[in-house]
């Protein structure tokens, strides 16, 4: 079975326990660009990962090769890089939130929508302990029966 091909787009902070599950999930994804307009988060993020950076979204969006964009930069830069991946036809994960308003999140979705893509969000907070416990308190029925 092929792997995914997926670009990393945004190094800063949200970048380590994505790249980690991504070396993690390497028979099945497999990293074709990590990029960043900074040169110093390019340079730092090499010393710990093994895949290869970029500088120029451009260059990641016209990848035939890549399946899929991870964006984790700032919320106010999502619409315009969901755009121009949807239009490449490339799927989309977001790091929350989609954007900074609801009229720009509602463009997101609808680009992706209108060019037949995927689009999703990343809600990493279910293994913290106070998820976990919401969880087991939905399991055990203690809020009453949710709809």
């Amino acid at each position: 079975m092929p792997r995914t091909r997926v670009a990393i787009i945004g190094l800063g902070m949200a970048v380590g326990p994505h790249a980690k599950s991504l070396v993690d999930l390497k028979d099945k994804a497999e990293v074709a660009w990590a990029m960043s307009p900074t040169q110093a988060r390019r340079e730092a993020f090499a010393r710990n990962f093994p895949f290869p950076t970029t500088g120029d979204l451009d260059q990641v969006v016209g990848d035939r090769s890549v399946d899929a964009l991870l964006v984790l930069t700032p919320p106010n830069t999502h619409l315009e890089i969901v755009r121009k991946a949807a239009s490449a036809g490339k799927h989309v994960l977001l790091e929350k939130p989609l954007d900074v308003n609801t009229e720009r999140a509602t463009a997101i979705v609808a680009a992706c929508d209108k060019a037949g893509v995927k689009l999703g969000a990343v809600l990493q907070h279910r293994f913290r302990p106070a998820s976990l416990r919401v969880k087991q308190v939905l399991r055990e029925g203690r809020l009453g029966r949710i709809a």
